[in-house]
């Protein structure tokens, strides 16, 4: 890792924001959370070397004196908390917003500013389907093209009456970085296994599945297992699977196939008729990214993160302190 130039007491250059935030990030799990070098390195993908060198870098910058000085901002703080308690890669922690629209702009707000400042020139980021994920484009923004791809997680080709497609934001994110776009031309959801199953299996299917699955990065949120659910509103479960979902223990989704309070899977019939990556899936992905917050999904998001299925949140303050409060 290659820090730029140290100034005295004003710390890294403009250029070094990122590494700046790093050494803050560091610089509190070693001497507030209390971590060692080698915890540290597992958490922030550093070698422990590497660890040692942002440490010593903090100290020189100023960052470490008496206090760690680092962003003022209190949802700077909690996110580092919420790494360290969660034992989480990362972290962004948007202020508080109404429920509803306001909220989905913020959460999908810091997204796109998280993606914008890891975006590098042959990731491969997948991209799932929903509400907050379809404004990722309203805000992400950067400075100049870069040679990588944004690909689609499941099928998004049109197919009544779902209306999933309505949410695919794949080429537009394309565009506005200037990059490769690719596609699971199948729909979200299919009226049976037998479908299902031969789509998997046609030969550019399966190879768009492949290159999901070989995703550097995946952005997704939940859905829960209430009224407001996507998949009941778009007519994919019906008021009876919701009642048999929660009487089975579910207390949400992740790209279609539902878990429990502790992250375990529910099975359940969504899982044979959905065209996408899987729960496992989700698991094997380096970064996978869940975007959600608000009350409503507080169960949903702490049940995927028990789950293992994510390791990275973009989540409101009021979240991120219930799921910190109440983590084991």
């Amino acid at each position: 890792m290659n820090i730029s130039s140290v100034t005295g007491a004003a710390g890294l250059t403009t250029r070094a924001s990122e590494e700046r935030r790093l050494c803050v990030r560091a610089a509190r799990l070693y001497y507030e959370s209390g971590l060692t070098q080698e915890q540290i390195g597992e958490q922030l993908g550093l070698s422990r070397v590497k660890v040692n060198r942002v440490l010593r870098l903090a100290r020189q910058a100023g960052i470490v004196e008496i206090r760690i000085a680092g962003i003022d901002e209190p949802t700077d703080a909690v996110a580092d908390h919420l790494v360290a308690r969660l034992r989480l890669r990362d972290a962004v922690v948007v202020p508080d917003a109404p429920t509803g629209d306001g909220l989905t702009a913020e959460l999908a707000k810091g997204a796109a500013a998280w993606l914008a400042e890891r975006l590098r020139p042959g990731l491969r980021v997948g991209l799932g389907l929903g509400r907050t994920i379809s404004r990722l484009p309203e805000t992400f923004r950067v400075d100049r093209s870069v040679d990588c791809s944004f690909t689609e997680i499941e099928g998004a080709a049109p197919a009544e009456p779902t209306g999933f497609a309505s949410y695919n934001v794949t080429s537009r994110m394309g565009t506005i970085a200037g990059a490769r776009t690719e596609f699971i031309y199948a729909p979200t959801f299919v009226s049976d296994r037998a479908l299902r199953d031969r789509l998997v299996n046609e030969p550019s299917i399966a190879r768009a599945l492949e290159v999901a699955r070989r995703s550097d990065v995946v952005l997704q949120s939940v859905g829960t297992v209430t009224g407001s659910a996507l998949l009941h509103i778009h007519g994919v479960i019906g008021v009876e699977d919701l009642e048999q979902l929660r009487a089975a223990g579910a207390v949400g989704d992740a790209l279609g196939h539902y878990f429990d309070a502790e992250g375990r899977h529910v099975p359940f019939r969504t899982d044979d008729i959905h065209v996408g990556l899987t729960l496992e899936d989700l698991r094997r992905v380096p970064t996978s990214v869940l975007v959600a917050g608000g009350p409503e999904k507080l169960e949903a998001i702490r049940g995927a993160l028990r789950g293992g299925y994510f390791n990275v949140v973009i989540t409101d303050l009021s979240t991120a302190d219930a799921l910190i409060a109440s983590w084991p």
